[in-house]
């Protein structure tokens, strides 16, 4: 039966199971349950959804208990990393590509590829760029879900205020000049503070390297060779981008504090978002907003003559240009679900089963980012034309996935992410050129890539 299908029959079963009302399935447990602590990020109004997911998978596999146990944000990779290496870990953890590769460098987990061999797992439903973000060293670590893809390639619009402001609001802007002129148009500004804005194109500060890479890559420039080893970010396009977004920062919204300041306490989550009070006309989105946008507005989100979706702009002035987005860039995306090296072979078995359940089983992972109209790295699951009934713009957000290109990166990118925001603040301020602040990140970053590929060689001679 084709993925999609089951979709109806996922929500179903999922909502039987929320109250109670599952069929049991005859399955006998001779030996003792298997507990199996999962470490995870799936909170607020998702946790009810990963209780559901964990009810069918435990009617399914009676001889495996799952403890959902959801963590804070604060102090999240800190967290991670001390559980990864106690004695005592989680049976499975939910880990960044970063944290991924390291903790299978160190011999924190253990790779999955004899596994899925053993259970026949079918790595070509993923998209090829969800799945091969999971590898390190040529062994496969994880399975995806959520999608990395979508985090960096769509924004939403507001239609009313391009209407109001004389623009077309089925014709969103495509480059980065055509944004710079809305915006212009639409952002009430001064010195002391913005009141409305048409777009933000920065981080937050401490955290721009992100943004820049999403930007850089929309005006045909890369951050790293495919292979990792080398720093392209320095290029004459880097320079270009960079000098864009600071000259934008600062001619449109009036400085970075300004921005800074317009999104202070705000969350997008928690419906206290400049988006809900029409103060903002583009806003750059992951796909999980439009259930957070469903939850938290849902007369808004469900009239679509007031919003659309549209692909991250790219600049007009460079002829090789187009729209793009990025995949596995440090922290945004590229989850996945790992297991612990110390664990019996039995609780390995059982947390693999889990992991497989939410990546590829239709009542699993599918069923769980439909219900928050996200898109699956499973690609039929997205061929559900549900989709289309919950997401007006669902097309527009297929073209983004088309359009991810998966960065390379290596354990270290934290520390190479941290130089990187760190001379992004440095040229936003003024402190430095565009040029300089690049250039100077790209030497110390490289050095310690270098170091780490010598050390990495050397090991595995």
């Amino acid at each position: 039966m084709k993925v999609s299908r089951l979709i109806g029959l996922a929500i179903a079963v999922m909502m039987l199971l929320s109250l109670g009302l599952a069929p049991a399935i005859a399955q006998d447990c001779d030996g003792e349950v298997i507990e199996l602590e999962f470490m995870n990020w799936w909170g607020a109004a998702r946790e009810a959804l990963m209780d559901t997911l964990i009810g069918h998978f435990q009617e399914e596999n009676p001889c495996i208990r799952i403890i959902n146990q959801v963590q804070p944000w604060d102090n999240r990779a800190e967290l991670l990393a001390t559980a990864a290496a106690s004695s005592n870990p989680p049976g499975i953890i939910m880990s960044t590509r970063p944290e991924t590769y390291q903790f299978a460098i160190s011999g924190l987990i253990i790779p999955i590829d004899s596994f899925v061999e053993a259970h026949g797992t079918d790595l070509s439903v993923f998209y090829d760029g969800e799945i091969g973000l999971q590898y390190w060293n040529g062994e496969l670590y994880g399975l995806p879900m959520p999608t990395a893809g979508g985090l960096t390639s769509l924004y939403i619009y507001n239609k009313d205020m391009l209407r109001e402001a004389g623009f077309d609001p089925e014709t969103p802007p495509a480059t980065w000049q055509e944004m710079e002129e809305i915006s212009a148009a639409i952002t009430v500004a001064d010195p002391m503070g913005v009141d409305v804005m048409g777009a933000q194109v920065i981080g937050g500060i401490g955290d721009g390297d992100a943004s820049f890479v999403s930007w850089l890559y929309t005006n045909n420039g890369r951050y790293s060779s495919d292979d990792g080893r080398t720093l392209l970010f320095n290029s004459p396009e880097g320079i270009e981008t960079l000098e864009w977004m600071i000259n934008f920062t600062n001619n449109i919204n009036g400085g970075v504090e300004n921005v800074t300041d317009f999104f202070q306490d705000t969350a997008f989550a928690q419906g206290d978002h400049p988006w809900y009070d029409d103060q903002i006309a583009f806003l750059r989105i992951n796909t999980s907003f439009y259930g957070h946008y469903n939850v938290n507005d849902p007369e808004g989100y469900a009239d679509s003559s007031h919003w659309g979706t549209m692909l991250r702009p790219y600049n007009a002035d460079n002829p090789d240009a187009t729209h793009a987005g990025t995949t596995g860039y440090n922290y945004s995306g590229a989850w996945a679900y790992t297991i612990p090296a110390v664990h019996s072979p039995e609780k390995q078995e059982a947390a693999f089963k889990f992991a497989e359940f939410i990546g590829v089983h239709p009542l699993g992972g599918c069923a769980f980012l439909f219900a928050q109209s996200r898109p699956s790295p499973v690609k039929e699951c997205n061929e559900n034309p549900a989709y289309y009934e919950v997401n007006p713009t669902w097309s527009v957000v297929l073209e983004g996935l088309a359009t991810d290109t998966a960065v390379s990166i290596t354990p270290v990118q934290g520390q190479l992410a941290e130089i990187l925001a760190n001379a992004i603040d440095e040229a936003l301020f003024g402190e430095k050129s565009a040029a300089d602040a690049l250039n100077d990140a790209h030497a110390e970053m490289q050095e310690l890539l270098d170091e780490f590929w010598a050390e990495f060689d050397a090991d595995n001679m």
